[in-house]
């Protein structure tokens, strides 16, 4: 049995035309209309009552479709499920990240596994986090890393760094001429801010800010589409704008940590998700690796920056 044909079939009852069904399988019409009748002669009746107005399905194809979109979904199981035996014979692992993830970081961390493991072919897809979490449920990514969620359901989650807030200011200036050490959220709060869509999850978790402090979110209605033209439009004063620190490009030097209600610095977390089925002897060897690894002890790549560390009271106003 020819699935082809049985894929034309299927095409010609979804789109009730063989000549569309044609264009979206590729082929010519005649090669369809022939494939058909072929098919229609190995099960023996007609599926399709064709005229010059419109192409329908007979009694027979009634009953027959619904058989052969069964065995069309069986073999794109079969060859999903060949292909995940395949990576797993191979030792494939495939990981989503956030744009949001500090590359630099993310790379020295898995670097540390592939030299332990160098026989292990790990692959990097960065997506939003729609994608990601679609993805890791679908069975298409292995592992992602993304801002941290306490909602993590089916998946088991590891945490992998924390990194400090930061507040551009509008126009890139401050009120006393200098750049504080830091800035109260209180006293930035008023603040219109440039934002990003919400599909790396900056601007979830700067609407999460808000929330927590009982305070309105100022939105300037424009949108910008990468971090550096977000830290751009502060600039030109276009708004205010809050980024994770590994984000700030060098016009950041005017950025400073934000300090929550408590005096504490505002982080953004992120984490590593992955399904609890996961069984594959080098998955394992992955999560164990995530499980233990600590960015903070990583000496290539340091998060912190060499700004006086705060006292209560000491930040100028802002401007």
């Amino acid at each position: 049995m020819n699935f082809s044909h049985l894929r034309f079939a299927a095409t010609v009852a979804s789109t009730g035309s063989f000549t569309a069904a044609a264009t979206r399988c590729c082929v010519t019409q005649p090669t369809l209309s022939n494939g058909i009748a072929q098919l229609e002669q190995l099960l023996g009746g007609r599926l399709f009552v064709r005229t010059t107005r419109r192409v329908s399905l007979t009694t027979f194809g009634e009953r027959t479709l619904p058989l052969i979109g069964a065995v069309l979904d069986a073999q794109e199981v079969l060859l999903q499920e060949a292909q995940k035996a395949l990576r797993l014979d191979l030792g494939e692992i495939r990981i989503g990240a956030s744009p949001l993830i500090s590359a630099p970081l993310l790379g020295l961390m898995l670097e540390s596994f592939r030299q332990r493991h160098p026989g292990i072919n790990v692959i990097l897809r960065q997506m939003n986090m729609h994608d990601l979490e679609r993805m890791l449920a679908e069975g298409n990514l292995d592992f992602i890393f993304t801002i941290a969620d306490a909602r993590t359901g089916s998946w088991v989650a590891a945490p992998l760094y924390e990194e400090p807030l930061c507040y551009v200011p509008r126009g890139a200036t401050w009120s006393s001429g200098e750049r504080p050490n830091f800035v109260h959220f209180k006293e930035v709060a008023e603040e219109t801010y440039v934002m990003l869509p919400n599909v790396c999850g900056l601007a979830r978790s700067t609407r999460a800010l808000f929330r927590q402090h009982r305070r309105k979110l100022r939105i300037y209605p424009g949108e910008a589409m990468s971090y550096q033209v977000l830290e751009e439009w502060a600039v030109l004063g276009m708004g205010a704008a809050i980024l994770p620190r590994s984000k700030l490009t060098t016009t950041g030097q005017t950025a400073v940590p934000i300090l929550d209600k408590a005096g504490q610095e505002v982080t953004i977390s992120f984490e590593a998700r992955w399904q609890r089925t996961a069984s594959a002897s080098h998955l394992r060897e992955l999560a164990e690796h995530l499980r233990s690894v600590d960015a903070t002890q990583i000496p290539e790549l340091s998060l912190a920056e060499p700004w006086t560390h705060h006292r209560e009271g000491s930040a100028p106003g802002v401007s």
